[in-house]
């Protein structure tokens, strides 16, 4: 009987001992920055926006309770470097990054970067056809948002041409501000980011226009970042989760026509 009771209690302490790491594991912080549409904190101060609430299905459907938090986007790549149950929302995947992260399978793909202007600088800027163009002229500044990427092809432009960007430690809407008042000569936005970042920044759109540009041919692609202290099992059943909610999302716009 001592010999029973002795097995049960020792299964019993392995049983919570797995349970508590299991628990543990699941409890991962999500950084999120502040860009409408995609994340957002809310006038209620809730995080929200369309990547964000897709984020929550995703983790969700795998199994995973998740805290949100507003970050500054350096602060979230540090955290990220410096390891634990960390992750973050919607960032492209490049080569600098992968040597300290992990990335997700894709949740999203922008439309091709265009370049947002004030409305009467237009006319100097329509005889550009590419951004490398632009980026030649010393008379143009662009404004980055330091930590962010613009994908591979833009962020190897911007590296070579220093002279015409303008580093900023803040948000987009900055960047707008600075746009409008004429500190920086032009953003590089996803098109849909557009008109809430102008509407954020307290302006009306017809003080604006956007260019597309002839080498920006192809949108990038928004994944979620982890720290490489989560683990690839975690990260597996993460990416099964966006598999089976892009299938569902398939199928109800098949169902839909």
């Amino acid at each position: 009987m001592k010999r029973i009771l002795y097995f049960i209690i020792i299964y019993t302490i392995v049983s919570l001992s797995i349970f508590c790491e299991q628990t543990q594991a699941e409890q991962i912080t999500i950084g999120y920055i502040e860009l409408t549409p995609y994340y957002y904190t809310n006038s209620e101060n809730k995080p929200d926006g369309t990547l964000l609430h897709l984020t929550k299905r995703i983790m969700n459907k795998a199994g995973y309770d998740c805290c949100y938090k507003s970050m500054p986007s350096k602060r979230i790549l540090h955290t990220i470097q410096k390891g634990k149950n960390f992750a973050s929302i919607g960032w492209f995947k490049t080569p600098q990054r992968e040597k300290y992260a992990k990335f997700s399978l894709p949740i999203y793909e922008n439309k091709p970067i265009v370049v947002l202007l004030r409305h009467e600088d237009h006319d100097q800027f329509i005889k550009y056809n590419t951004l490398k163009e632009l980026l030649e002229q010393t008379k143009f500044k662009t404004g980055i948002v330091a930590g962010h990427s613009m994908g591979g092809y833009i962020d190897y432009l911007l590296e070579m041409h220093p002279q015409s960007v303008y580093t900023l430690s803040g948000t987009t809407q900055q960047l707008v501000k600075m746009l409008h008042t004429g500190h920086i000569d032009f953003c590089l936005l996803a098109p849909v980011e557009i008109a809430k970042i102008i509407k954020q920044s307290h302006y009306k759109d017809d003080k604006f226009s956007f260019m597309s540009m002839a080498d920006i041919i192809k949108g990038n692609t928004r994944h979620l970042i982890f720290s490489k202290d989560v683990s690839n099992d975690t990260i597996s059943r993460i990416n099964s989760a966006i598999t089976e909610i892009k299938y569902e999302t398939e199928l109800s716009r098949y169902a839909g026509h």
